[in-house]
């Protein structure tokens, strides 16, 4: 007879034990996947940011060139490039 009880109990039970196996399997695939796509969003947007602050970067090289005499053969360069 007890042995009759653990097969209801299983039966049951498996309604919750599904559950919890498919919630454990979601989970570390849903974690995996939002590394990765974490990832790809960082290195888009930082490319993004990094591509703007060198913009910034040769703005402020250029007036620096023109407000000042430009004294450095570097400067030189690159006025004569403007």
């Amino acid at each position: 007879m007890a042995g009759s009880q653990d097969i209801f109990d299983s039966i049951v039970m498996a309604d919750e034990r599904f559950h919890g196996e498919g919630y454990r399997e979601g989970y570390e695939e849903g974690s995996s996947l939002g590394v990765m796509e974490g990832r790809q969003h960082g290195t888009l947007h930082g490319a993004k940011i990094g591509s703007e602050i060198g913009c910034y970067q040769g703005f402020a090289f250029a007036w620096k060139c023109l407000l000042h005499s430009c004294t450095t053969e570097k400067d030189r360069a690159f006025r004569i490039w403007i």
